[in-house]
């Protein structure tokens, strides 16, 4: 029979066993104490062994295996695996939180470039293409800057009358092309045999459309008046500011056109003898105001017309001028940058112009101190940047 002692024992193994509250205690507070008492090693010492020889023994006893003489190595092998864990356990979650973040940026990059950047430089590079192209497209712009200008005159003055500016750029075109059929071609030119000419196809065409010219005008002249003009209900008004941007803005302004001949025997010492270069700026500036005043007065009605003016007839222009006033290309550009205005007693010293032996009221001097009219040193300097005197360049290459 087994003995009372190993029943006993039993019936302990499988009680549960709960530590006193004095040793609960201990086990808690212990480890502050020897904290506290490092700098005393005496006392450190003795407190340690006490610790770990009675005070975790009879407060773990119970949970510790029986006769299990490596329980202490264990423990504090677990604690530090442990602590080593908890480390690695750090380093790993500050690892991946980084990457999340540079994760989460390069994402948030990548769709701010592919929603916002990627579509604003295809714009930009659209707007830029076509900008340039309809810069190189001369009767395109003409013909947009005038539409635009009779439509914001049509909302000022008719309003009503919703086709009289298409209809109107549609007669002044026409009435254009009549004059320069009639006036600005040869029609008694004959044929030439010989050279390049000798392919019969080619000098049939040629013929054909020498021949047919006055033909062609003359059907645009009976289309146009054939047509039913019901919605046109222009005044005197549209007609009298119309027609004169028409012209002003359909013709190519040179500075060799009569009305630059008729100005310059004005001698108007306000242009300096440069009626050439100033009378067609003033013929490309004069549209440019025009367009201001009128989109100003339309912009309350019509504001996306006034928007499509702003660029038509606005910013196109003024850069075309800037660059005719700033192009190097230009002689009379060259001679306003490069050559200043000769002061009077200048003038009174020296007043025949040695390029057309004239007198000279106004006078541009050159870097090597020449008096030349303004016209007169812009046609020398279309065929050489040097001095007609001294031949030293008056402009300096870049």
């Amino acid at each position: 029979m087994p003995s009372r002692t190993s029943g006993s024992n039993k019936q302990r193994g499988q009680e549960v066993a709960v530590p006193g509250a004095l040793y609960l205690l201990l086990l808690l507070c212990v480890p502050l104490v020897l904290y506290n008492l490092r700098p005393r090693p005496a006392l450190l010492l003795p407190a340690a062994i006490c610790y770990l020889l009675v005070v975790l023994p009879r407060a773990l006893g119970p949970q510790l295996p029986q006769a299990s003489p490596l329980w202490l190595p264990r423990t504090l092998a677990a604690l530090i695996l442990t602590r080593t864990w908890a480390a690695s356990l750090r380093a790993w979650a500050a690892w991946t939180a980084r990457g999340v973040v540079v994760g989460v940026k390069f994402v948030i990059i990548c769709v701010v470039r592919a929603c916002l950047v990627l579509p604003l430089s295809v714009c930009v590079g659209v707007g830029v293409l076509c900008h340039q192209t309809y810069l190189a497209l001369h009767g395109v712009r003409i013909t947009c800057n005038q539409i635009v200008f009779f439509l914001m005159l049509q909302e000022v003055v008719t309003p009503w009358a919703h086709l009289t500016a298409l209809y109107f750029v549609l007669f002044y075109t026409v009435l254009l092309y009549i004059y320069r059929a009639l006036f600005g071609r040869q029609w008694t030119r004959g044929v030439q045999v010989g050279g390049q000419s000798r392919d019969l196809a080619r000098l049939a065409v040629w013929y054909i459309a020498t021949r047919l010219g006055r033909g062609v005008a003359m059907s645009f002249v009976l289309v146009m008046f054939t047509v039913q003009f019901t919605h046109v209900e222009p005044d005197l008004a549209f007609i009298s500011v119309t027609f004169p941007y028409y012209m002003l803005t359909a013709h190519r302004w040179s500075g060799q056109e009569r009305i630059v001949s008729w100005i310059r025997a004005l001698r108007l010492p306000l242009l300096e003898e440069e009626e050439d270069f100033w009378v067609p700026l003033g013929a490309l500036a004069l549209p440019v105001a025009a367009s201001l005043g009128v989109g100003v007065m339309a912009a309350p009605s019509r504001p996306w017309l006034a928007v499509v003016g702003c660029y038509t007839n606005l910013l196109v222009p003024c850069l075309l001028i800037a660059r005719r006033v700033a192009g190097r290309d230009s002689p009379p550009a060259m001679v306003l940058t490069a050559c200043r205005r000769a002061t009077p007693e200048e003038v009174a010293e020296r007043p025949t112009c040695p390029v057309c032996l004239d007198e000279m009221r106004q006078a541009r001097v050159t870097p090597c101190h020449h008096l030349y009219h303004a016209a007169c040193l812009a046609s020398c300097l279309a065929h050489s940047v040097l001095c007609p005197l001294c031949k030293q360049p008056i402009i300096t290459e870049p």
